[in-house]
């Protein structure tokens, strides 16, 4: 269990409070209208009109900027510089975004919106996408070098992506639940 606490401890600080913070001021953004010159689509017919040069920039700073106050403030061994680190999560976060969205839109979802038929099953991959990415990225790379995160080398891949899928995907929702219910967003 020690080892285990470890890695969600490292998670919370390294991960899930620079992603957050981001995304929930990004949604500040969006939501007043910020920087509207860089709102344009990064490809309207394959993703929709919401996946913008303007989300990519502003995750990207943002995650940076939290990254950075995350470190100055916590106590997580990152393997790269703080602002560096943010500025990856951030676009990993972005990324992982884009093939859902891509497969929405083939489905006939319109952008913003969950499948009709299924939604239960779009909302969980809207929760799940970033969270699969991420955890991924995360259990490929920390077994390599666990030191340089302050890490156990205990920790296997298949642990390190399951708990990080688990416990990244289940803020993700939780703070969507929060968001929704003080009216910052308007779905879950």
């Amino acid at each position: 269990m020690g080892l285990m606490f470890e890695l969600l401890w490292w998670n919370l600080q390294a991960v899930l409070l620079p992603t957050a913070a981001a995304g929930i001021l990004h949604m500040a953004v969006v939501r007043f209208k910020v920087a509207e010159v860089l709102a344009l689509p990064l490809w309207e017919a394959g993703l929709g009109p919401h996946k913008t040069w303007r989300g990519v920039i502003v995750m990207v700073a943002l995650s940076s900027m939290a990254a950075t106050v995350s470190a100055a403030w916590g106590s997580a061994t990152l393997p790269v510089e703080p602002a560096l680190w943010g500025g990856g999560l951030g676009l990993v976060y972005v990324a992982a975004e884009l093939p859902n969205s891509w497969v929405k839109r083939r489905l006939g979802i319109a952008a913003g919106a969950q499948s009709a038929r299924f939604p239960q099953l779009s909302a969980l991959a809207d929760k799940l996408d970033s969270a699969a990415l991420g955890s991924l990225v995360l259990a490929l790379w920390i077994p390599q070098n666990p030191h340089a995160f302050g890490l156990s080398p205990q920790l296997s891949g298949p642990a390190i992506f399951a708990a990080s899928l688990l416990v990244n995907s289940g803020i993700h929702a939780l703070l969507s639940g929060v968001l929704v219910a003080v009216g910052m967003k308007h779905r879950f």
